[in-house]
């Protein structure tokens, strides 16, 4: 599976907001993203001390929603690493046992993704899974390890460990969350750290994958306010620094949810009321009080961005701008914060494959 110029990465834990995102996307939009998809930590339970679920509980119902919500569409799947050594029930490990779900999708093209610093028995996994099937494999490395001297050398020891060739890895590098500014200072060196990696055109795919996002919204005041995408902006920059003939990568990011986020005990934080949307160099924010029991304040928030922003795309851009127009109109209830949380993922997903038609920066 190769990656075409205007095509779009989204890394997505697979929780219930992200999972609907993709699947209320137009097929126009699905035709164009290949999704990262990371099978999630375990939920905590913080009365019980406790997992809420066990590895199986976790695991299992997930080839069953893949299918309902992406179908046999093509997309990498990894495991977060907290449960990567998991066993289930019948004693086969996680990534065995949901690609052996998987297959019995018609005309699957799903790809196994596996980190650099990944563990032997997980390595081990992938490597009977990519035999298997045939379709190839996903290495992300990290921007850590990518700076290190050793990079070129760690990354032939995966692919040879996998069994497989060059042209059968799509290589993802995780930037995750570095300071993008100047964007021209941090493009020069990682132009330097890439090349260690000698020619990226033996590899399949190439990606460039990063945040701007905060972790936390917290230290963000009440009210409105616009968060710049450096990740967006510095990837940009980073395509007129390239030297000719070196490869360009095809973009991907993690939407509007960190890499790091993980379900709170919410019996101590009281998550905000907020609507996150993403424009063309920023992400306009506005934010109230406590949700819970103030839910209704998401009219207001649906409102403003539809009547006074300025940055509204309209109702029949996309599902999400659908929701955002009807509850603005009171046409809808303000629902849950996982709805708006899906709201914003959908919007975020459309308005980066626009933005990777429009701004000349496809590979």
């Amino acid at each position: 599976m190769i990656l075409t110029r205007d095509m779009y990465v989204p890394a997505l834990r697979w929780r219930k907001a992200e999972s609907l995102a993709l699947a209320r996307l137009a097929r126009k939009a699905k035709e164009r993203i290949v999704p990262y998809i990371t099978i999630p930590e375990r939920e905590f339970d913080f009365d019980s001390w406790q997992p809420k679920k066990t590895i199986h509980e976790h695991v299992h119902p997930f080839v069953t929603r893949y299918e309902k919500k992406w179908g046999g569409r093509p997309a990498w799947i990894g495991v977060h690493p907290a449960i990567a050594d998991g066993v289930m029930n019948d004693g086969r490990d996680v990534m065995t046992y949901v690609f052996d779900g998987l297959r019995t999708l018609l005309d699957h093209k799903i790809m196994p993704a596996i980190r650099l610093d990944a563990e032997s028995r997980f390595t081990e996994s992938v490597a009977a899974i990519v035999r298997r099937d045939g379709q190839g494999v996903a290495i992300a490395i990290r921007l850590e390890d990518l700076m290190k001297k050793d990079a070129f050398a760690r990354v032939v020891a995966m692919f040879t460990s996998l069994g497989v060739n060059e042209d059968e890895i799509d290589l993802i590098v995780d930037l995750g969350e570095p300071n993008f500014k100047p964007y021209e200072t941090f493009s020069i060196a990682l132009i330097a750290a890439l090349r260690r990696l000698g020619d990226l055109k033996r590899f399949r795919n190439f990606v460039l994958l990063g945040t701007a996002i905060p972790e936390t919204f917290k230290d963000i005041p009440k009210g409105q306010d616009v968060l710049p995408r450096h990740d967006w902006l510095f990837f940009q920059t980073f395509l007129t620094e390239l030297p000719s003939g070196m490869r360009r990568p095809n973009y991907g990011d993690y939407t509007i949810v960190h890499p790091n986020f993980s379900p709170q005990d919410m019996r101590r934080i009281k998550s905000s009321g907020k609507l996150v949307y993403t424009t063309s160099e920023s992400w306009w924010v506005r934010k109230g009080g406590a949700f819970r029991g103030n839910e209704v304040q998401m009219h207001e928030h649906c409102k403003e961005l539809v009547e006074n922003s300025g940055v509204f795309k309209g109702s029949g851009y996309c599902y999400g701008d659908n929701y955002i127009a009807k509850c603005a109109s009171k046409e809808l209830g303000p629902s849950d914060l996982t709805r708006w949380k899906n709201v914003a993922i959908n919007h975020h997903i459309v308005h980066v494959l626009d933005d990777l038609s429009t701004s000349g920066v496809a590979p």
